[in-house]
Protein backbone atom coordinates (compact mmCIF):
# COMPACT_ATOMS: atom_id res chain seq x y z
CA UNK A 1 0.00 0.00 0.00
CA UNK A 2 0.55 3.81 -0.10
CA UNK A 3 1.68 5.51 3.48
CA UNK A 4 2.48 8.55 3.91
CA UNK A 5 6.15 8.25 3.13
CA UNK A 6 5.58 7.24 -0.45
CA UNK A 7 3.12 9.87 -0.81
CA UNK A 8 5.53 12.40 0.10
CA UNK A 9 8.32 10.30 -2.07
CA UNK A 10 5.94 11.07 -5.51
CA UNK A 11 5.37 14.37 -4.27
CA UNK A 12 9.01 15.01 -3.89
CA UNK A 13 9.34 14.13 -7.72
CA UNK A 14 6.43 16.15 -9.27
CA UNK A 15 8.16 19.12 -7.75
CA UNK A 16 11.46 18.20 -9.08
CA UNK A 17 9.64 17.30 -12.83
CA UNK A 18 8.26 20.63 -12.62
CA UNK A 19 11.69 22.25 -11.18
CA UNK A 20 13.45 20.78 -14.57
CA UNK A 21 10.74 21.63 -16.65
CA UNK A 22 11.00 25.22 -15.44
CA UNK A 23 14.59 25.30 -16.33
CA UNK A 24 13.88 23.66 -19.81
CA UNK A 25 11.18 26.54 -20.03
CA UNK A 26 13.35 29.33 -19.19
CA UNK A 27 16.32 28.09 -21.88
CA UNK A 28 13.61 28.46 -24.50
CA UNK A 29 12.85 31.31 -23.34
CA UNK A 30 16.42 32.63 -23.89
CA UNK A 31 16.55 30.59 -27.13
CA UNK A 32 13.44 32.60 -28.48
CA UNK A 33 15.38 36.54 -27.35
CA UNK A 34 18.45 34.80 -29.18
CA UNK A 35 16.31 34.17 -32.39
CA UNK A 36 14.17 37.15 -32.47
CA UNK A 37 17.05 40.00 -31.86
CA UNK A 38 19.58 38.56 -34.80
CA UNK A 39 20.08 40.42 -37.33
CA UNK A 40 17.67 40.62 -40.63
CA UNK A 41 20.05 39.56 -43.75
CA UNK A 42 17.06 39.68 -46.13
CA UNK A 43 16.65 43.42 -45.11
CA UNK A 44 17.75 46.00 -47.75
CA UNK A 45 18.38 48.74 -44.64
CA UNK A 46 22.00 48.72 -43.03
CA UNK A 47 22.26 45.84 -40.11
CA UNK A 48 24.32 46.65 -37.10
CA UNK A 49 25.02 43.60 -35.88
CA UNK A 50 26.87 45.13 -32.81
CA UNK A 51 23.63 46.98 -32.10
CA UNK A 52 21.38 43.42 -32.16
CA UNK A 53 24.35 41.78 -29.83
CA UNK A 54 23.85 44.41 -27.35
CA UNK A 55 20.11 44.37 -27.67
CA UNK A 56 20.27 40.48 -26.63
CA UNK A 57 22.37 41.42 -24.00
CA UNK A 58 19.91 43.77 -22.71
CA UNK A 59 16.72 41.13 -23.01
CA UNK A 60 18.58 38.07 -21.73
CA UNK A 61 18.99 40.80 -18.45
CA UNK A 62 15.77 41.56 -18.08
CA UNK A 63 14.18 38.32 -18.47
CA UNK A 64 16.59 37.04 -15.81
CA UNK A 65 15.95 40.10 -13.43
CA UNK A 66 12.45 39.34 -13.75
CA UNK A 67 12.29 35.46 -13.29
CA UNK A 68 14.40 35.59 -10.06
CA UNK A 69 12.56 38.91 -8.95
CA UNK A 70 15.93 41.05 -8.97
CA UNK A 71 15.20 44.77 -9.39
CA UNK A 72 15.90 45.80 -13.45
CA UNK A 73 19.16 48.32 -13.18
CA UNK A 74 18.35 50.37 -16.34
CA UNK A 75 15.82 51.11 -18.81
CA UNK A 76 15.54 48.75 -21.93
CA UNK A 77 15.30 50.38 -25.47
CA UNK A 78 11.85 49.73 -27.02
CA UNK A 79 12.51 46.48 -28.89
CA UNK A 80 14.39 44.67 -26.06
CA UNK A 81 12.07 45.00 -23.70
CA UNK A 82 9.19 44.04 -26.26
CA UNK A 83 10.94 41.03 -27.01
CA UNK A 84 12.42 40.22 -23.13
CA UNK A 85 8.58 40.88 -22.60
CA UNK A 86 7.46 38.22 -24.95
CA UNK A 87 9.98 35.56 -23.64
CA UNK A 88 8.63 36.47 -20.22
CA UNK A 89 4.96 35.84 -20.93
CA UNK A 90 5.96 32.25 -22.92
CA UNK A 91 7.85 31.22 -19.68
CA UNK A 92 5.08 31.73 -17.42
CA UNK A 93 2.63 30.66 -19.16
CA UNK A 94 4.33 27.64 -20.49
CA UNK A 95 5.40 27.00 -16.51
CA UNK A 96 2.09 27.19 -15.33
CA UNK A 97 0.68 25.07 -17.31
CA UNK A 98 3.47 22.41 -17.02
CA UNK A 99 2.53 22.69 -13.11
CA UNK A 100 -1.26 21.82 -13.75
CA UNK A 101 -0.21 19.05 -15.88
CA UNK A 102 2.33 17.27 -13.48
CA UNK A 103 0.28 18.03 -10.74
CA UNK A 104 -2.57 15.60 -12.26
CA UNK A 105 -0.56 13.21 -14.15
CA UNK A 106 0.95 12.63 -10.54
CA UNK A 107 -2.55 12.25 -9.02
CA UNK A 108 -4.15 10.01 -12.19
CA UNK A 109 -0.47 7.97 -11.36
CA UNK A 110 -1.37 6.90 -8.38
CA UNK A 111 -4.74 5.55 -9.58
CA UNK A 112 -2.99 4.32 -12.09
CA UNK A 113 -0.78 2.11 -9.38
CA UNK A 114 -4.14 0.35 -8.15
CA UNK A 115 -4.86 -0.70 -11.95
CA UNK A 116 -1.56 -2.31 -12.22
CA UNK A 117 -2.23 -4.30 -9.44
CA UNK A 118 -5.69 -5.14 -10.74
CA UNK A 119 -3.88 -6.68 -14.15
CA UNK A 120 -1.19 -8.24 -12.94
CA UNK A 121 -4.36 -10.58 -10.71
CA UNK A 122 -5.81 -10.69 -14.50
CA UNK A 123 -2.54 -12.41 -15.26
CA UNK A 124 -3.00 -15.15 -13.24
CA UNK A 125 -6.05 -16.24 -14.95
CA UNK A 126 -4.56 -15.42 -17.89
CA UNK A 127 -1.99 -17.89 -17.20
CA UNK A 128 -4.23 -20.45 -16.07
CA UNK A 129 -6.54 -20.14 -19.28
CA UNK A 130 -3.09 -20.16 -21.25
CA UNK A 131 -2.29 -23.68 -19.48
CA UNK A 132 -5.56 -24.81 -20.65
CA UNK A 133 -5.26 -24.38 -24.00
CA UNK A 134 -1.61 -25.63 -24.39
CA UNK A 135 -2.57 -28.54 -22.99
CA UNK A 136 -5.57 -29.18 -25.62
CA UNK A 137 -3.03 -27.82 -28.27
CA UNK A 138 -0.18 -30.63 -27.50
CA UNK A 139 2.16 -28.76 -29.38
CA UNK A 140 4.26 -31.46 -27.43
CA UNK A 141 3.92 -34.11 -25.02
CA UNK A 142 6.25 -33.83 -22.53
CA UNK A 143 4.07 -35.43 -19.67
CA UNK A 144 3.59 -31.57 -18.41
CA UNK A 145 0.39 -31.41 -17.20
CA UNK A 146 -0.20 -28.15 -17.73
CA UNK A 147 -4.01 -27.50 -16.98
CA UNK A 148 -3.66 -28.26 -13.25
CA UNK A 149 -2.97 -24.65 -13.07
CA UNK A 150 -6.15 -23.93 -14.07
CA UNK A 151 -7.74 -25.57 -11.57
CA UNK A 152 -5.74 -24.23 -8.75
CA UNK A 153 -7.99 -23.24 -6.18
CA UNK A 154 -6.61 -19.51 -5.41
CA UNK A 155 -7.04 -18.61 -9.22
CA UNK A 156 -10.93 -20.24 -8.89
CA UNK A 157 -11.36 -17.87 -5.46
CA UNK A 158 -9.95 -15.10 -7.27
CA UNK A 159 -12.49 -15.97 -10.72
CA UNK A 160 -15.77 -15.88 -8.49
CA UNK A 161 -14.49 -12.94 -6.53
CA UNK A 162 -17.07 -10.24 -6.73
CA UNK A 163 -15.47 -7.61 -6.31
CA UNK A 164 -12.36 -8.19 -8.24
CA UNK A 165 -14.64 -8.40 -11.47
CA UNK A 166 -16.39 -5.65 -10.65
CA UNK A 167 -13.48 -3.20 -10.26
CA UNK A 168 -11.94 -4.85 -13.60
CA UNK A 169 -14.92 -4.13 -15.13
CA UNK A 170 -15.40 -0.81 -13.96
CA UNK A 171 -12.04 0.35 -14.71
CA UNK A 172 -12.32 -1.36 -18.12
CA UNK A 173 -8.81 -3.35 -17.34
CA UNK A 174 -8.35 -6.53 -19.74
CA UNK A 175 -5.38 -8.43 -21.34
CA UNK A 176 -6.74 -8.62 -25.36
CA UNK A 177 -5.93 -10.89 -28.08
CA UNK A 178 -3.08 -9.13 -29.73
CA UNK A 179 -1.57 -9.40 -25.79
CA UNK A 180 -2.03 -13.22 -25.46
CA UNK A 181 -0.21 -13.66 -28.68
CA UNK A 182 2.45 -11.09 -28.05
CA UNK A 183 3.52 -11.39 -24.21
CA UNK A 184 0.87 -14.11 -22.45
CA UNK A 185 1.72 -17.15 -24.79
CA UNK A 186 5.59 -16.55 -24.56
CA UNK A 187 5.73 -15.53 -20.84
CA UNK A 188 3.63 -19.28 -20.33
CA UNK A 189 6.74 -21.12 -22.19
CA UNK A 190 8.39 -19.51 -19.52
CA UNK A 191 6.55 -20.37 -16.46
CA UNK A 192 6.85 -24.16 -18.04
CA UNK A 193 10.41 -23.99 -17.58
CA UNK A 194 10.38 -22.96 -13.64
CA UNK A 195 10.98 -25.95 -11.57
CA UNK A 196 8.37 -25.52 -8.74
CA UNK A 197 5.95 -25.13 -11.36
CA UNK A 198 6.82 -28.50 -12.79
CA UNK A 199 7.12 -29.85 -9.80
CA UNK A 200 3.42 -28.69 -9.28
CA UNK A 201 2.08 -30.46 -12.61
CA UNK A 202 3.47 -33.49 -11.57
CA UNK A 203 0.42 -34.34 -9.03
CA UNK A 204 -3.70 -34.02 -10.56
CA UNK A 205 -4.53 -32.85 -7.16
CA UNK A 206 -3.19 -29.94 -4.53
CA UNK A 207 -4.30 -28.66 -1.12
CA UNK A 208 -5.62 -25.06 -1.18
CA UNK A 209 -2.23 -24.55 0.82
CA UNK A 210 -0.09 -25.44 -2.09
CA UNK A 211 -2.20 -23.92 -5.01
CA UNK A 212 -1.48 -20.47 -2.53
CA UNK A 213 2.19 -21.24 -2.31
CA UNK A 214 2.61 -21.81 -6.24
CA UNK A 215 0.51 -18.72 -6.97
CA UNK A 216 3.21 -16.71 -4.57
CA UNK A 217 5.48 -18.09 -6.09
CA UNK A 218 4.63 -17.64 -9.18
CA UNK A 219 4.41 -13.72 -8.21
CA UNK A 220 7.90 -13.85 -6.46
CA UNK A 221 10.51 -15.68 -8.68
CA UNK A 222 8.97 -15.45 -11.88
CA UNK A 223 6.25 -12.53 -12.90
CA UNK A 224 8.26 -9.62 -10.72
CA UNK A 225 11.59 -11.00 -12.24
CA UNK A 226 10.55 -11.57 -15.75
CA UNK A 227 11.85 -9.43 -18.46
CA UNK A 228 8.86 -9.36 -21.02
CA UNK A 229 6.39 -8.38 -18.02
CA UNK A 230 8.89 -6.37 -17.18
CA UNK A 231 8.52 -4.44 -20.47
CA UNK A 232 5.60 -4.73 -20.49
CA UNK A 233 4.78 -2.56 -17.23
CA UNK A 234 7.18 -0.20 -18.30
CA UNK A 235 5.64 1.06 -21.39
CA UNK A 236 2.51 1.56 -18.99
CA UNK A 237 4.24 3.30 -16.42
CA UNK A 238 7.21 4.97 -16.46
CA UNK A 239 7.66 4.77 -12.52
CA UNK A 240 7.35 0.96 -13.11
CA UNK A 241 10.77 0.36 -11.44
CA UNK A 242 10.12 2.11 -8.14
CA UNK A 243 6.20 1.26 -7.77
CA UNK A 244 7.05 -2.57 -8.61
CA UNK A 245 7.95 -3.00 -4.90
CA UNK A 246 4.52 -1.52 -3.72
CA UNK A 247 2.84 -3.86 -6.68
CA UNK A 248 4.51 -7.10 -5.33
CA UNK A 249 3.53 -6.18 -1.82
CA UNK A 250 0.15 -5.56 -2.79
CA UNK A 251 -0.01 -8.30 -5.13
CA UNK A 252 1.03 -10.68 -2.46
CA UNK A 253 -1.01 -10.06 0.36
CA UNK A 254 -3.73 -10.38 -1.74
CA UNK A 255 -2.39 -14.29 -1.70
CA UNK A 256 -1.96 -14.11 2.25
CA UNK A 257 -5.63 -13.13 2.32
CA UNK A 258 -6.64 -16.27 1.13
CA UNK A 259 -4.28 -18.49 2.88
CA UNK A 260 -6.14 -16.87 5.98
CA UNK A 261 -9.53 -18.29 4.44
CA UNK A 262 -10.78 -14.91 2.92
CA UNK A 263 -9.83 -13.64 -0.35
CA UNK A 264 -9.54 -9.49 -0.20
CA UNK A 265 -8.56 -7.17 -2.46
CA UNK A 266 -6.38 -4.67 -0.44
CA UNK A 267 -6.30 -0.88 -0.21
CA UNK A 268 -3.76 1.14 -1.96
CA UNK A 269 -4.42 4.08 -0.05
CA UNK A 270 -5.43 3.01 3.97
CA UNK A 271 -7.00 6.40 4.40
CA UNK A 272 -8.44 6.93 1.33
CA UNK A 273 -9.49 10.26 0.25
CA UNK A 274 -8.04 11.96 3.09
CA UNK A 275 -4.66 10.60 1.61
CA UNK A 276 -5.10 12.23 -1.81
CA UNK A 277 -5.92 15.28 -0.10
CA UNK A 278 -2.89 14.93 1.65
CA UNK A 279 -0.87 14.80 -1.39
CA UNK A 280 -2.97 17.46 -3.43
CA UNK A 281 -2.53 19.94 -0.03
CA UNK A 282 1.19 19.33 0.07
CA UNK A 283 2.10 20.07 -3.38
CA UNK A 284 -0.62 22.99 -3.66
CA UNK A 285 1.18 24.45 -0.88
CA UNK A 286 4.80 23.58 -1.59
CA UNK A 287 4.37 25.54 -4.67
CA UNK A 288 2.46 28.30 -3.90
CA UNK A 289 4.50 29.73 -0.98
CA UNK A 290 8.02 28.60 -2.98
CA UNK A 291 8.93 32.39 -2.83
CA UNK A 292 8.44 32.86 0.44
CA UNK A 293 9.54 29.17 2.02
CA UNK A 294 13.17 29.91 0.01
CA UNK A 295 13.20 33.42 2.31
CA UNK A 296 12.77 31.06 5.53
CA UNK A 297 15.74 29.03 3.65
CA UNK A 298 18.20 31.73 2.86
CA UNK A 299 17.87 33.77 6.12
CA UNK A 300 18.60 30.61 7.90
CA UNK A 301 21.77 29.34 6.01
CA UNK A 302 23.48 32.43 6.17
CA UNK A 303 27.15 31.07 5.59
CA UNK A 304 25.70 29.03 2.07
CA UNK A 305 24.44 30.49 -1.31
CA UNK A 306 20.83 29.04 -1.72
CA UNK A 307 21.91 27.94 -5.61
CA UNK A 308 24.70 26.05 -3.98
CA UNK A 309 22.20 23.28 -1.76
CA UNK A 310 21.06 20.58 -4.22
CA UNK A 311 17.81 20.81 -6.04
CA UNK A 312 16.56 17.62 -3.98
CA UNK A 313 16.94 19.60 -0.98
CA UNK A 314 15.56 22.89 -1.17
CA UNK A 315 12.64 21.26 -2.34
CA UNK A 316 12.51 18.38 0.59
CA UNK A 317 13.08 21.52 3.27
CA UNK A 318 10.24 23.64 0.96
CA UNK A 319 7.88 20.30 1.23
CA UNK A 320 8.39 20.07 4.83
CA UNK A 321 7.88 24.06 5.78
CA UNK A 322 4.53 23.45 3.67
CA UNK A 323 3.78 20.37 6.09
CA UNK A 324 4.65 21.81 9.59
CA UNK A 325 3.26 25.19 8.63
CA UNK A 326 -0.22 23.87 6.58
CA UNK A 327 -1.01 20.61 8.20
CA UNK A 328 -1.79 21.10 12.15
CA UNK A 329 -2.27 17.97 12.59
CA UNK A 330 0.79 16.06 11.76
CA UNK A 331 3.61 16.84 14.48
CA UNK A 332 6.57 18.99 13.62
CA UNK A 333 8.96 16.04 14.82
CA UNK A 334 7.18 13.58 12.69
CA UNK A 335 7.25 16.08 9.29
CA UNK A 336 11.38 16.54 10.20
CA UNK A 337 11.80 12.80 10.74
CA UNK A 338 10.19 11.57 7.81
CA UNK A 339 11.94 14.22 5.59
CA UNK A 340 15.22 13.31 6.92
CA UNK A 341 14.40 9.69 6.11
CA UNK A 342 13.67 10.51 2.04
CA UNK A 343 16.74 13.00 1.60
CA UNK A 344 18.88 9.76 2.82
CA UNK A 345 17.41 7.64 -0.02
CA UNK A 346 17.45 10.41 -2.56
CA UNK A 347 19.58 12.92 -2.11
CA UNK A 348 23.21 13.47 -1.45
CA UNK A 349 24.87 11.53 1.87
CA UNK A 350 24.79 14.30 3.77
CA UNK A 351 21.63 15.74 3.04
CA UNK A 352 20.02 14.03 6.30
CA UNK A 353 22.15 16.07 8.56
CA UNK A 354 21.96 18.67 6.81
CA UNK A 355 18.06 18.94 6.73
CA UNK A 356 17.79 18.15 10.40
CA UNK A 357 19.78 21.10 11.43
CA UNK A 358 17.92 23.49 9.22
CA UNK A 359 14.27 22.29 9.97
CA UNK A 360 15.27 21.86 13.81
CA UNK A 361 16.30 25.60 14.02
CA UNK A 362 13.42 27.28 11.26
CA UNK A 363 10.78 25.08 12.99
CA UNK A 364 11.86 26.61 16.47
CA UNK A 365 11.88 29.82 14.63
CA UNK A 366 8.14 29.61 13.01
CA UNK A 367 6.84 28.07 16.37
CA UNK A 368 7.98 31.01 18.55
CA UNK A 369 6.81 33.60 15.88
CA UNK A 370 3.05 31.98 15.68
CA UNK A 371 3.78 30.85 11.86
CA UNK A 372 3.69 26.85 13.27
CA UNK A 373 0.40 26.11 14.88
CA UNK A 374 -0.65 22.95 15.85
CA UNK A 375 -3.74 21.70 16.88
CA UNK A 376 -5.18 18.59 18.73
CA UNK A 377 -4.83 16.24 21.12
CA UNK A 378 -0.80 15.64 21.94
CA UNK A 379 -0.15 18.80 19.69
CA UNK A 380 -0.77 21.42 21.66
CA UNK A 381 2.85 22.37 22.71
CA UNK A 382 3.49 22.27 19.34
CA UNK A 383 6.03 19.90 19.12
Amino acid sequence: MLNRRTLRIKAMQTLYAIHQAERSNYQLAQDFIVETLQPDLNSMERQDPERFEGLRKLALMQLEETVNKKETQEELPLMARQVATEALNYYRQKTQQDRLRFVRDATSSIEHIYDQYLTILLLLLELADEAQLFQERRYLDDGLNTKVLAGNQFIQALRENTTFENEVIRRNLKWTEEDRVQYIRPFFKDVRQDETFQKYCEKNQHTSEEDAELIMHLLKQVIFKNEMIKTVFDEQNLQWSEDKDILRSLSTKTVKSYQDGDLRLQTLLPGGEDDITFFKDLLRHTLDNEERFMQFIVDQVTNWDSERIALTDRILLMMALAEMIYFSGIPVKVTINEFIEVAKDYSTPRSGQFLNGVLDTLSAKLREDGTIRKSGRGLIDNR
